[in-house]
């Protein structure tokens, strides 16, 4: 398949008719440039639109509707029916085609229904005359199926942002799906369907060989081959349908994940803002504790106040004390004596009797006053006053810089609140989802996958059982058929089927191990001449399973599938893609498919993209890029220059709101 010219009419955000030219040959590579919104994804909508009548694309993560035709269109014309048109023009087979799909729609009370699909194809002969050929939505759906099987054009036509591929050839559930895909457009299905249809065949003559027997053994026995069978082929609708649920709770999974990827930094700021929450009140809780300590060791220093006087009083504080006949406790010369030690020198009062002789006289002349005791409180004032003017300051000052320290990282904090919150606050109600998908949906897929699991293992078992009663039924058949020569002539035609039906199995298993062979050649190869030079020892061997699940090895032998970058993720997926369109295009050299990539680049370094761009118009019949401006810098365009491979250049240019016009450009503009 070769597209050839795509136009657009009130579809998505173009409004006036557009049209694109694609580029093929010797210069194969379209690129349509444009700052995110003016479009781009729209025009890869439109061609899954054509091609499949899909409205939907798998990126598309959230639920809502997802409306095709011009939200403005639809608003001038409220209430009526506005059409918008897709035509794709391509080639297949050496023959021209005209893919034309509609989609009706209009705005009610603010709400829009959709109306009716539509589609048509038409070949274009050779004298040019345009003839319908297929005038039915899913016919034309159908034919374009036989050509890129939907369940593989995701291969073609892709977000190179969004690319699983990897990811999916590495999960068993996901690898089936890509195994049915592949099969069908290396044309392995068909031999399988030959299969299906033989053994069907084949079961037809034995039940009615089994009835002609007469012979009720025989008959029971088919009977109960037939019964197994139908069982199986139940246990087997039941597996599908589990592998459905399967593959769609794995697929909810990666949006969910892809999600929760995107908005990482929306996850980050409520994780400083919840941080930054329990500094400020830590901080808010040492400011009050730091005026607390400041009020407690102010309180007890208010006779502070009273210092000025104390160097006036004092000197009359001591005249009167000496004044005074109790200069010494009494209770002090008691225990002196009692202890025979002098409590106030620590003479022994037994050496010295002189001292002891001068205690008791103190004793009998002792005389006790009032005025003692209130002496004795101006003094320990004064004394108390001038150790608190040594502490408090350093005490004042040291609350002083803890107070001032909590209160600026409370306001540190507070403005990072402030700050971060304004985010918080405008995506809240998804803030809100996130935190439900990640704390409830992923637990709740990940118990359906595996819940969904165990029951195919179970069922597993049961088929092995089930394929066990076959083979025993029919081998006792076999010997009881023998004993009738009658039936001869039956019993060839129904040796002679299964005969060619294991034929054909022996087929169908030799054709599919060869194609995974070389398959699995074809990557290796496929991805050295895409990656960089420095990576090119990087693999080994490739491996693709029966299954399809790949596994990539490097030299020491251990699978490197989910160890290397992105960059290198992204450059095997193509290489994938491009050794399977090899093989689908019969041994050509050229590869028959086109490829279409939204945000080619999103994920690659600038060496890799540079080596991207020079190798891939050699690898593949059509290259259409979907380029952001932040990947068409002055970088890229020297290397499409460079690499002499672009045809057509667009530019998107949003003209207004709903509004987008498709420009036709050149390098030089």
């Amino acid at each position: 398949m070769k597209l050839q010219n795509l136009k657009l009419e009130n579809f998505r955000q173009f409004y006036n008719p557009q049209e694109i030219d694609f580029a093929a040959n010797d210069k194969n590579v379209t690129l349509i440039i444009g700052v995110n919104g003016t479009g781009k994804t729209g025009i890869f909508r439109a061609i899954i639109f054509a091609l499949y009548g899909e409205q939907r694309l798998q990126q598309d993560t959230t639920g809502e509707k997802v409306h095709l035709v011009n939200f403005q269109k639809l608003r001038e014309n409220s209430e009526k029916p506005v059409i918008a048109t897709v035509t794709l023009q391509f080639e297949y087979d050496n023959k021209q085609y005209i893919l034309v799909r509609k989609i009706a729609e209009s705005e009610q009370n603010g709400e829009i229904q959709e109306i009716s699909q539509d589609a048509s194809l038409s070949l274009i002969s050779d004298d040019g005359e345009t003839n319908e050929v297929i005038h039915d939505a899913n016919s034309v759906t159908d034919f374009i199926s036989q050509i890129l099987p939907a369940r593989v054009r995701n291969f073609f036509f892709f977000d190179a942002e969004r690319l699983q591929l990897l990811t999916d050839l590495s999960s068993n559930s996901s690898s089936t799906n890509i195994k049915q895909g592949v099969q069908d457009i290396l044309q392995v299905s068909n031999l399988q369907r030959s299969l299906n249809i033989l053994k069907r065949l084949h079961d037809t003559e034995m039940r009615s060989i089994s009835a002609a027997s007469g012979d009720p053994e025989i008959e029971r026995l088919s009977q109960q081959i037939d019964k197994d069978q139908s069982r199986v082929n139940e246990i087997q609708k039941e597996n599908t349908y589990y592998q459905q649920k399967v593959q769609a709770a794995q697929a909810e999974i990666q949006n969910v994940e892809k999600q929760l990827a995107d908005n990482k930094q929306l996850q980050q700021d409520k994780k400083d803002v919840d941080a930054q929450k329990k500094i400020k009140e830590t901080a808010d809780n040492a400011v009050v504790t730091t005026l607390k300590n400041m009020i407690g060791d102010i309180e007890p220093c208010s006779s502070i106040l009273a210092r000025d006087m104390f160097p006036q009083i004092m000197p009359q504080i001591k005249d009167m004390r000496e004044d005074q006949r109790d200069l010494f406790s009494k209770q002090v010369l008691t225990q002196s004596l009692q202890n025979g030690v002098c409590m106030l020198c620590g003479n022994d009062l037994g050496n010295h009797p002189e001292a002891e002789r001068h205690i008791n006289k103190l004793l009998e002349n002792y005389q006790s006053s009032e005025l003692s005791g209130i002496l004795d409180l101006v003094e320990r004032a004064n004394e108390r006053i001038n150790e608190d003017l040594q502490i408090l300051p350093d005490k004042m000052n040291n609350n002083y810089q803890s107070l001032v320290k909590s209160t600026e990282e409370a306001e540190k904090a507070q403005a990072i609140i402030d700050r971060k919150s304004v985010s918080l606050d405008a995506n809240m109600d998804m803030e809100r989802n996130l935190e439900e998908k990640e704390h409830t949906t992923l637990p709740e897929l990940h118990a359906t996958v595996n819940d969904n699991k165990a029951k195919i293992i179970s069922n597993e078992d049961k088929l092995e059982q089930l394929s066990d009663q076959i083979n025993e039924n029919q081998k006792n058949r076999e010997v009881k058929l023998n004993e009738q020569s009658e039936l001869a002539i039956q019993r060839s035609v129904a040796d002679k089927t299964i005969s060619i039906l294991k034929e054909l199995q022996t087929i169908v298993s030799e054709y599919d191990d060869e194609a995974r062979s070389e398959l699995s050649q074809q990557v290796k190869y496929m991805f050295n001449q895409l990656i960089t030079e420095q990576d090119q020892n990087l693999i080994k061997e490739v491996n693709i399973s029966k299954n399809y699940e790949m596994e990539i090895l490097g030299e020491n032998g251990i699978n490197l599938l989910n160890d290397i970058s992105m960059g290198q993720s992204q450059v095997l997926s193509l290489a994938f893609i491009f050794a399977l369109a090899k093989l689908a295009s019969k041994g050509r050299d050229e590869i028959d498919f086109p490829l279409f990539v939204d945000t080619p680049f999103a994920r690659l370094d600038s060496q890799i993209r540079d080596h991207i761009v020079q190798k891939t118009p050699g690898l593949s019949s059509q290259w259409v890029l979907l380029l952001t401006d932040t990947e068409f810098t002055s970088r890229e365009k020297t290397s499409f220059i460079k690499s002499n491979g672009v045809g057509y250049v667009y530019k998107l240019q949003k003209d207004s709101d709903g509004q987008t016009s498709i420009l036709k450009s050149t390098f030089e503009d």
